[in-house]
């Protein structure tokens, strides 16, 4: 016990002084393979391995793109010239894969034991997507996993984020109509890659609607609750809105047979210069409830938190609203388990948008909490 105190001591010594801004580091043992349902995984192990191990989720990636590794070589890097171990995957399918990815995240620490014996302590970290995969299974495995750091993730659930999604895109339809070809819950999967025909319409559509005596591109974000305080951050909100319905709304589909998971039959939208013309003349869409089903099991987070649980996510996110983060909180304060969690905060416009100053923090605050019970501070932590 006494050993493990003066190694787990060196450990945050050596942390304190530097992370993630060390010089690249090559690991001593390099294990990759594709598992059975065909991730492609990838384990790192330095040669001063300090014992303990980060599991990494990546984000969600386009459908039509090849499964491939994450590309994180700075923060891998980082980890391994501390001496830790690093794990990652792809994900045996693309696009919001939350079900899959789950599975293929869970399986790398067994596949890293089988090949270098069981770490001290395991950490997970995710990002977006990732971030709500993490979450999940620091929810579910507890015994597994030591801590988890969700940055910008899928916090509040699945639901959450496909309302957010279907909200925007019934906003875009009102303000600027037949512009982006379907509908918030049928759409077919479409080019939106700067240049293409629909890139350009939605762009056009935005830049004129930044125009008197209507604004109806500001009226649009206002009711969508788009981040943004100048044009270009509203612009862009727009677009990554517009994009995500163009690429991801058939992913889904494919995911629920084909049955809707958006509902706003009651909702009531606000934030127009007219707001009974606005809610009068949305459209409007009724989830099933098998659906709704698939996205509460791919996943509803419960709040049942066992073990640490650190989060940090940028304050005008316009992908994973920031909004997600105070529903998490009042989920794990209603299953009693608020002692396990401390949400971050940076005040910046983007989705994933942390430098790796307020990275390395992190990493950091949720080592010390996990190994020394030294819990970080909740709050903004930005480093200009």
């Amino acid at each position: 016990m006494c050993s493990l105190r003066r190694t787990l001591s060196l450990i945050g010594f050596v942390l304190l002084c530097s992370l993630v801004l060390s010089v690249p580091v090559v690991a001593q043992q390099v294990v990759t393979g594709t598992t059975a349902n065909g991730a492609i995984f990838e384990l790192d192990v330095p040669a001063n391995w300090n014992g303990h191990l980060w599991v990494y989720a990546h984000g969600v990636v386009d459908p039509q793109a090849p499964i491939a590794l994450p590309d994180v070589t700075p923060l891998k890097n980082g980890l391994l010239a501390q001496g830790f171990a690093f794990a990652t995957s792809s994900y045996s399918q693309n696009g919001y894969a939350v079900k899959q990815a789950a599975q293929d995240i869970h399986q790398l620490k067994n596949l890293f034991t089988a090949h270098f014996g069981l770490p001290v302590r395991t950490y997970l970290l995710g990002h977006s997507l990732g971030g709500g995969v993490v979450q999940d299974l620091a929810e579910r495995f507890p015994g597994q996993y030591d801590g988890a750091l969700p940055i910008c993730g899928l916090v509040g659930g699945g639901l959450a984020q496909i309302q957010y999604d279907g909200n925007a895109r019934v906003a875009f339809d009102y303000f600027f109509p037949g512009t982006l070809p379907g509908n918030a819950v049928n759409t077919p999967l479409l080019n939106f890659s700067p240049g293409s025909p629909a890139f350009k319409a939605v762009l056009s559509a935005l830049l004129v609607g930044l125009n008197p005596p209507n604004f109806p591109t500001l009226q649009f974000a206002n009711v969508a609750r788009l981040p943004g305080s100048n044009p270009a951050d509203i612009l862009t909100s727009g677009l990554l809105v517009a994009g995500f319905s163009a690429r991801f709304t058939q992913d889904l589909l494919e995911r629920t047979h084909d049955h809707n998971p958006f509902d706003n039959t009651a909702t009531v939208y606000r934030g127009s210069f007219n707001d009974a013309a606005l809610n009068a003349g949305v459209g409007r869409f009724s989830a099933t409830p098998d659906a709704l089903q698939y996205l509460e099991k791919y996943y509803a987070p419960t709040g049942q938190l066992e073990i640490p649980m650190l989060t940090l996510h940028t304050t005008a996110d316009p992908i994973v609203p920031f909004a997600q983060e105070a529903a998490y909180a009042q989920i794990v304060a209603n299953a009693g388990a608020s002692g396990m969690l401390v949400q971050q905060s940076v005040n910046r416009y983007g989705h994933c948008t942390v430098n790796a100053a307020e990275t390395k923090n992190a990493l950091q605050g949720l080592f010390l909490w996990v190994n020394f019970g030294k819990k970080p501070p909740s709050g903004d932590v930005t480093v200009p």
